[in-house]
């Protein structure tokens, strides 16, 4: 299932995976069963109360992760780091660079801009639960580790108990996401450091995402002590999926970094297969299956006209027409029918077209200078040359700075 895009907030798309409904249920029920009710006993019979404040809790939950990611997108767009959007999950939110810092100072600074936008957020929910609560008459009263809200009316209760969660929670998250394990702010803020000392981008990495593996271990045994000792199944297993989340990205993490420092200052031109076998853009269809598909071994082929690069021709793409229309239909009709794959320029480093060729679910992709094929990039030549690096790679080179 596809993402749901929302819009725009200062220029920054932000987008909804389908787990963030599943969250939102959840921690609506949760918050309607159990916190509320012993927060605001007096109103035990009003349930749609409950359930309006779990829900309108949830929602402020998310509101306030995307603020945090937010904090970290406006400060990497300070730095002149592109921002592809804000993706909310299940698991609170993520935002998308599109490159990663290129200093350690700019890393830290990064990481550390979402904290602040929570600190900023604490202050304003505690500051106005304190007016609510002044202003209103309302009571609280702490016992055993319960909050419990009297009297001001079930408007006023109601504000300070949903003003006090958010508080509460945006306090648990701060700290829980200053935690030194990567890929939180405090792994990041982990890694920044590591890397300004060592200099190695790839080291402080390695370092970085293998507390954060190790953290993932704990919350695995959290989850299970939680779930078979504690009684509570759905805390248990909030923990064991979040401790697969944070190790599948700290292995990710640590895969990106080797292949950044395999692919250190390597371009597409050093890649790319130069003069690629092209097909006129005015040829039948017929001609290209007898003159390119049945004679070379290739299953795809650039398509140009008069110079200029028009697309490319696969044989899936050839195998979707009707062979009885073979012999009207062009090379140009076909390639200009459905979305054009994306182009990359010679120039580009490997990374940037790795990202497109992943992006594009594409084998090869078109080399293009100023409109005109220059090259051609195979997916296959790529691995073949990250076999050999990885097979020639020398402890010294992994030392060396980014």
């Amino acid at each position: 299932m596809g993402d749901i895009f929302l819009g725009k907030l200062f220029g920054i798309p932000f987008r909804l995976h389908w787990s963030w409904f599943l969250a939102i249920f959840l921690i609506s029920w949760t918050l309607s069963l159990g916190f509320f009710p012993q927060t605001l006993p007096e109103f035990e019979t009003n349930r749609v109360m409950y359930w309006s404040l779990g829900i309108l809790a949830a929602l402020g939950l998310f509101l306030s992760i995307l603020l945090h990611e937010l904090g970290h997108a406006f400060v990497a767009k300070r730095y002149g780091i592109p921002v592809r959007g804000i993706r909310l999950f299940v698991f609170g939110g993520v935002a998308e660079l599109g490159s990663d810092p290129k200093q350690a100072f700019h890393e830290i600074l990064i990481a550390l801009g979402g904290p602040a936008v929570t600190v900023l957020l604490i202050a304003i929910f505690h500051l106005a639960l304190t007016l609510v609560v002044s202003i209103t008459g309302t009571e609280w009263q702490l016992s055993d580790g319960l909050l419990t809200l009297q009297g001001g009316g079930p408007i006023a209760a109601g504000a300070s108990a949903l003003l006090f969660y958010l508080g509460m929670i945006n306090t648990l998250v701060l700290f829980f996401n200053l935690i030194p394990a990567f890929p939180l702010d405090g792994g990041r803020v982990l890694r920044g450091i590591l890397w300004a000392v060592s200099g190695s981008y790839l080291n402080s990495t390695r370092i970085a995402g293998g507390v954060g593996i190790a953290f993932s271990w704990l919350l695995f045994l959290g989850g299970f002590l939680m779930m078979f000792f504690g009684g509570n199944l759905l805390g248990g297993l909030w923990l064991f999926f979040l401790g697969m989340f944070l190790q599948n990205a700290a292995h990710s993490s640590i895969a990106y970094a080797q292949l950044q420092h395999m692919f250190r200052g390597v371009t597409v031109a050093d890649m790319m297969r130069q003069n690629p076998v092209t097909v006129e853009g005015g040829l039948s269809l017929r001609d290209v299956a007898d003159e390119y598909f049945l004679r070379y071994p290739y299953k795809a082929y650039p398509v140009v006209e008069n110079g200029q690069y028009q697309g490319i021709l696969t044989l899936r793409s050839l195998q979707e027409m009707p062979r009885e229309q073979w012999q009207t239909l062009r090379a140009n009709d076909v390639v200009h029918r459905g979305e054009p794959l994306p182009v990359i320029r010679p120039n580009e480093p490997m990374l940037q077209a790795l990202r497109k060729l992943a992006e594009s679910g594409s084998s090869r992709l078109a080399v293009v200078d100023n409109g005109q094929l220059v090259g051609l990039l195979c997916g296959r030549d790529v691995m073949k040359l990250m076999e050999i690096r990885a097979g020639l790679s020398m402890p010294e080179l992994e030392n060396a700075s980014r």
